[in-house]
C-alpha cells in the first residue's frame, strides 16, 4: 500500500497551475506590444485575405491591423509594423507578447527580435488568457464585422462581407 506506482502518479497528474494574466504593465509606449493572429476567416475579405493580425500598445491600448493571406507573413507584417509605429512615436519596441504559434517561434523571427534588441514573452501552451489583451481585441474586431453583415437586407452575411453572391 506504501508503494508508489509509477502508472498511477501519471494516471493522477494535473497540469500546474499557471498565471491567469500579467500582472505588469507598460508604463511608457511601446515597451510592451501585444500580438495575435486571427483566422482562417470566413468568409475571406473583398482582398481575399484569410488572416490578421494585431498589434496592441500595453500602456495605450492602441491597436494596429495587418491583413495576411498567410500566417507565414506575420514577421513581414511585424517589420512593416515597427518601422511604422517607432517613427510614428519616436520610440522602440522593447518586448512583446505572443503565444507560441510557429509564425513567432521561428529562428526568423527570433533572430529579428534579438538583432533589434526586443526581448519575448511567450505564453504558456494552451494558456490564450495570459495574452487575453490580444484575444479581446480579436474578438471585438471580430463582433465588429460580423454583426453589421446580418442587418444588411436581402443578402447573405456571406455577401455582405465579401461582396460576392454565393453560388
Amino acid at each position: 500500500p506504501n508503494e508508489e506506482c509509477s502508472n498511477c502518479m501519471k494516471g493522477k497528474q494535473q497540469r500546474k497551475n499557471v498565471p491567469k494574466k500579467s500582472s505588469w504593465r507598460a508604463s511608457t509606449k511601446l515597451e510592451l506590444v501585444h500580438l495575435d493572429i486571427c483566422g482562417p476567416i470566413n468568409p475571406e475579405s473583398n482582398g481575399k485575405k484569410r488572416y490578421f493580425i494585431t498589434f496592441t500598445d500595453d500602456l495605450s491600448r492602441r491597436t494596429w491591423i495587418y491583413f495576411m493571406n498567410e500566417k507565414s507573413e506575420a514577421l513581414a507584417m511585424f517589420k512593416k509594423f515597427k518601422v511604422m509605429v517607432e517613427n510614428e512615436s519616436k520610440e522602440s519596441i522593447q518586448c512583446l507578447r505572443t503565444d507560441r504559434g510557429g509564425e513567432y517561434t521561428s529562428n526568423e523571427f527570433s533572430e529579428f527580435c534579438d538583432l533589434h534588441g526586443i526581448k519575448r514573452q511567450l505564453t504558456a501552451a494552451y494558456t490564450p488568457h495570459q495574452n487575453g489583451v490580444s484575444e479581446r481585441k480579436n474578438r471585438t474586431i471580430m463582433n465588429m464585422v460580423r454583426s453589421p453583415t446580418f442587418a444588411v437586407k436581402d443578402v447573405t452575411p456571406e455577401e455582405a462581407w465579401s461582396g460576392i453572391k454565393p453560388s
